[in-house]
């Protein structure tokens, strides 16, 4: 098995950052978790990932090389945390202060969210492709039911709010 086209950092990477949970600094069939554990991680924390850039209306997986660096570092270090959870150590270890009142899960989807939110501008920015505009869903009725024409509770000139024609010589 292999990390999934649509996923984000590598088993290799992973490795790297907690060589001792495994053998000869790769995982395999005899560390804890396995290498094909480790992948199925990979693609999980990348899928919770893409939902949310979905949401923010980026095509996934993102391929624009800065985005997607950034995107490989938040989901590589979510799954290091996620290794060291099932070998009892770190933030995601049974019993630590940090699940106290929630789940791994729950963590993850958080500071995704919070993540993609922060840097969505800067995702754009680089030129990661949206593939819808942040308006989208955003709409005005403009009729009630039986299809009268709907006042708009404000209107220009209310409240004091004179109407300038800027374009208008005088």
């Amino acid at each position: 098995m292999a990390v999934g086209a649509n996923s984000y950092g590598s088993v290799a990477e992973v490795a790297a950052l907690c060589k001792r949970y495994t053998t000869t600094g790769s995982f395999g069939e005899s560390t804890n978790p396995t290498s094909t554990q480790v992948e199925k991680m990979i693609d999980r924390v990348s899928g919770i990932v893409n939902v949310l850039l979905a949401e923010a209306g980026f095509a996934t997986p993102v391929s624009q090389a800065d985005a997607k660096l950034a995107l490989d570092d938040f989901v590589v270090n979510q799954v290091v945390q996620l290794v060291g959870a099932a070998n009892s150590h770190g933030i995601y270890a049974p019993g630590s202060e940090a699940l106290r009142k929630t789940t791994p899960g729950q963590i993850i989807l958080k500071e995704a969210t919070e993540f993609i939110t922060q840097h969505a501008g800067g995702f754009a920015g680089l030129g990661a492709t949206r593939t819808r505009d942040l308006t989208y869903g955003l709409a005005c009725r403009t009729e009630d039911d039986a299809g009268k024409t709907i006042e708009p509770a404000f209107q220009r000139g209310m409240i004091g709010n004179a109407i300038v024609d800027w374009d208008e010589d005088g």
